[in-house]
């Protein structure tokens, strides 16, 4: 990438932002041939979204990413909002056009729906598909709109379900609270469950959302829209459950290819999927132990070169279980 002329300057903002990866994802991309894009981290106090999105219209970057806690804040900051972000209520990405205008959209849902149509393709062409959706913030928003958009059935649980009775019909067939006593028999007329909501992102890894363990069978199909760590707590709690799981890394892949869409043209983002594999080899839909074995079976490191998201004693006892 050329930082002095690139292709595109954004930004994401956001509170807390550090955790993010996509400049990884973007550098990436530059190095296989494809847009250059400088693309900054932005770390915005409570009540300065306003600020800093008056700095995207007066021409400092071109485009912008918005994350954690302020994709719905931003929809109503911005000049005109399109896509599947009406529908949401939230965007996640803004365009700054020549004139100064702002404008939204929300790559969220198109880039989950990519992300489940490779890992579990039956769900995507299932006209049937039925999902609980833990959380009720910007991301469930985006992926509760094109999920909606899809004609799957969608039962979100939230801390304040009265709050949310809006969701219904356009995000959400119905809203329950984490004290439901019918909680448990919803998850299990599911087919996927979504947890939406931050529980369990780096640095406060012990968090998880209160869905019961006995909640979750194993034909189930969860994804954890997390992705740092790779494994959450939560998604540990799945695997051994016996449920298929998906971190969030892959949705992160395809908004962010959404984004680009959207930002430079369609096709700017076509070969973003293929460079990660640079910087991100893991597979999203295995858990630590699982590839503790498989590296074991390649003859591969021992616990003290593993990677960060195994721990040394999940090594040991792949190592006695091979």
């Amino acid at each position: 990438m050329n930082p002095v002329n690139p292709d595109l300057r954004a930004v994401l903002f956001g509170h807390p932002v550090s955790h993010s990866r996509s400049p990884e994802l973007f550098r990436a991309l530059a190095a296989a041939g494809g847009p250059a894009v400088d693309f900054q981290l932005r770390d915005v106090p409570p009540g300065s979204l306003g600020a800093a999105l008056d700095g995207l219209r007066q021409g400092r970057w071109q485009a912008a990413g918005v994350t954690i806690p302020y994709k719905e804040e931003a929809l109503a900051a911005v000049d005109e909002v399109v896509g599947v972000a009406v529908a949401a209520g939230s965007i996640n990405a803004v365009a700054r056009r020549a004139d100064g205008r702002l404008v939204g959209a929300n790559t969220d849902g198109p880039g989950f729906l990519r992300a489940l149509s490779a890992f579990e393709p039956a769900l995507v062409a299932d006209g049937a598909l039925s999902v609980l959706m833990l959380g009720a913030g910007g991301a469930a928003r985006g992926v509760g709109a094109s999920l909606r958009a899809l004609g799957a059935r969608v039962i979100v649980v939230s801390r304040d379900p009265a709050a949310r009775r809006g969701w219904v019909p356009t995000l959400a067939d119905a809203v329950i609270g984490w004290d439901n006593p019918e909680l448990i028999d919803a998850a299990h007329a599911c087919q996927l469950i979504v947890q939406a909501t931050p529980l369990g992102m780096s640095p406060r890894v012990d968090a998880a959302p209160p869905l019961p363990e006995a909640a979750i069978l194993p034909t189930h199909r969860v994804v954890d829209l997390v992705y740092t760590p790779w494994e959450t707590r939560f998604l540990a709690t799945a695997r051994a459950r016996g449920a298929r799981a998906l971190n969030g890394w892959p949705m992160l892949v395809h908004q962010a290819a959404v984004a680009l869409d959207f930002w430079l043209g369609a096709g700017a983002g076509a070969g973003l999927a293929a460079a990660v594999r640079r910087i991100e080899a893991r597979d999203p839909s295995a858990g630590a132990l699982e590839r503790a074995r498989g590296i074991l079976r390649a003859g591969g490191p021992d616990a003290a070169t593993f990677d960060s998201d195994a721990t040394r004693q999940e090594l040991l006892e792949a190592r006695g279980t091979r």
